[in-house]
């Protein structure tokens, strides 16, 4: 789900939850920081109710650790999806 200026703090939420285990996984990790974004970009104030609570700070640490992610792993420069070896003479 793409985040856009008509999204909510659920539909946020909702798309950091569906991502948490993004390591390994670039489209993951993508959405994660799209949605960590997302959050940081709009936070309130104060968020807090009976069940849930959010803490600013892991998020921008997240965000940190999400972006060096994509930095190393995120491109195909250098890679290619398959290989041929010829042995040269």
């Amino acid at each position: 789900m793409a985040l856009d200026s008509s999204s909510t703090l659920a539909d946020a939420l909702a798309q950091f939850n569906d991502n948490l285990s993004w390591e390994g996984d670039i489209a993951r990790a993508r959405n994660c920081l799209a949605a960590v974004r997302w959050i940081i970009g709009n936070r309130p104030i104060f968020v807090a109710d009976d069940v849930k609570r959010i803490n600013f700070d892991s998020m921008e640490r997240m965000q940190e650790r999400l972006e060096s992610y994509l930095a190393v792993h995120g491109t195909a420069v250098g890679r290619c999806s398959f290989t041929e070896g010829r042995m040269v003479l």
